[in-house]
């Protein structure tokens, strides 16, 4: 006899296609395939800041409903009618022994019965849909539970207050429903969000997330206030102007573009300070701004020279540029050793450690902007107290720092492959020119590079890059990140004033 499977997973996109279908077992919940499945359906409409959030709230969902089908195959196995008053009320406790003793027998008795669980998603228009359905007809008594669980949540505004107040005392602790309110809640996202279908053979739980969080009017007011604050950005200083069209003319050499430098104490110690930096590998100090720029190589000079406009012109402006800085000089030494640990794409390797300097710019300008007029939202898990999420911040703006940062580089002639990076560095499959590949460099090098601060991980990698870097576990890409973390230690005192 055939076995069921105890969950699918299914992908309804806008073309109403279905993607995908996997099979996994209970044990398996807290698995990779979970955690991938989120991860494409996340990246597909940029809802990235949910990833961890979703896993949790559809985990549950999948224990719940795993737990009341194990709770008929126990019944049937007693010999007890569950739709029976009484023999429900005496064999309630008699599971919760039996699924605190022997949880796993009790899942492994569900694989060989006919309950399954089927988790589906499908795009609408202003939202995203989950959908957890279980081929079981619920009882009175566990849908009354669960709009209790629904009604009580709204009380409380974390777990710990849920925990202290636990809403069920008979078949469990009641806090997977509170949990789920609390984590969307908590993210911006309305109450409107859940909802329970019940038919006579099956029980459906119905998450719905929108994909805006405030009106498009006000959406469109909010862009349009980030892009006159990029238009109100003020050219880059003359002298970098002049660097910058020396270093374009075919017939430029090293004494004429080093003594133009030389006019200017303050960049004569930035391209020293670059040019002796880890940025371009371990050298013999230099002392002199000839064989600094030398060093730097006349390719690298034009982006060097816009670098250092940029940081003058927005360290003046904005206060928190030291989070951005900080963050993109890693990012920066993070995109050297993946080209040197994978040994591709060598002749990138300084295209790609000065473009990850920039490729955060957009960032300066929405960390510093007063958005106290915005319903700012923040996730309830966060590593980085100090700093709002970007993804919760972008979700509600509706733009993304990546877009303020193309304009932002537009505006001041940054060359083509910078302008991508900035642009597509979090979605390197968007790049249709010649700097893909430098894109998923620094796609993956920023990734790398945020693991430290609780955001992101190998499942939330397009498993399309992890491929082509040829990164095929778990392991290997924590093993690979744990290396690049060790050569990042030996230069933290150098990053911490290059950029500031």
């Amino acid at each position: 006899m055939s076995i069921p499977p105890l969950i699918t997973f299914q992908e309804d996109f806008l073309s109403g296609k279905l993607i995908s279908k996997e099979y996994v077992h209970f044990s398996e919940i807290d698995c990779p395939e979970l955690d991938v499945w989120i991860g494409r359906v996340v990246r597909s409409i940029s809802l990235e800041f949910l990833h961890e959030i979703l896993f949790t709230i559809l985990s549950e969902l999948l224990v719940n409903g795993c737990k009341a089908n194990g709770k008929r195959v126990f019944f049937k196995e007693q010999g007890l009618n569950l739709w029976d008053e009484k023999d429900y009320a005496r064999g309630i406790p008699m599971y919760k022994d039996e699924f605190g003793h022997n949880r796993k027998r009790v899942f492994l008795a569900l694989d060989h019965s006919e309950y399954k669980i089927t988790l589906s998603t499908i795009f609408k228009e202003d939202y995203i849909e989950f959908k957890v359905k279980n081929n079981a007809k619920i009882l009175p008594e566990e849908k009354n539970r669960i709009l209790k669980r629904v009604q009580a949540s709204g009380k409380y505004k974390n777990i710990n207050d849920a925990y202290r107040e636990s809403v069920d005392n008979e078949e469990s602790s009641g806090l997977g429903i509170v949990l789920i309110h609390i984590l969307l809640r908590n993210s911006g996202i309305s109450n409107q969000f859940f909802q329970l279908v019940t038919t006579e053979d099956s029980t459906e739980v119905i998450i719905r997330i929108p994909k805006q969080l405030i009106p498009k009017e006000s959406q469109t007011n909010i862009k349009n206030l980030l892009v006159r604050e990029v238009n109100s950005l003020p050219p880059l200083p003359p002298q970098i102007q002049k660097l910058i069209f020396i270093a374009k003319k075919k017939d430029v050499d090293w004494h004429e573009i080093s003594a133009q430098v030389e006019k200017d104490p303050a960049i004569t110690a930035e391209i020293l300070k670059i040019a002796n930096s880890p940025l371009f590998g371990s050298h013999t100090p230099i002392i002199s701004v000839l064989e600094g720029v030398k060093r730097i190589g006349l390719r690298n000079l034009e982006s060097i020279f816009l670098t250092l406009g940029a940081k003058k012109v927005l360290n003046s402006r904005y206060a928190k540029q030291v989070l951005v800085w900080t963050h993109s000089f890693k990012t920066s030494m993070y995109a050297r050793f993946l080209i040197e640990d994978r040994k591709k794409h060598l002749k990138l390797l300084e295209p790609a450690v000065i473009s990850a300097l920039l490729h955060d710019l957009g960032r300066m300008v929405l960390l510093s902007l007063d958005l106290s007029q915005v319903n700012q939202i923040r996730v309830l898990r966060s590593d980085d107290n100090n700093e709002i999420s970007e993804w919760v911040e972008e979700y509600t703006l509706g733009t993304t720092h990546s877009e303020i940062g193309y304009l932002m580089s537009e505006k001041w002639n940054f060359p083509e492959e910078i302008l991508d990076v900035i642009r597509y560095h979090h979605k390197p499959w968007q790049c249709k020119s010649r700097n893909n590949i430098l894109c998923q460099i620094i796609y993956l090098a920023d990734i790398l590079a945020n693991i430290g601060r609780g955001k992101g991980n190998y499942f939330t990698v397009e498993p399309e890059v992890l491929e082509y870097f040829e990164i095929t576990t778990e392991k290997e890409f924590r093993d690979m990140q744990e290396r690049f973390k060790i050569q990042f230690e030996e230069h933290r005192e150098e990053y911490q004033n290059l950029l500031i």
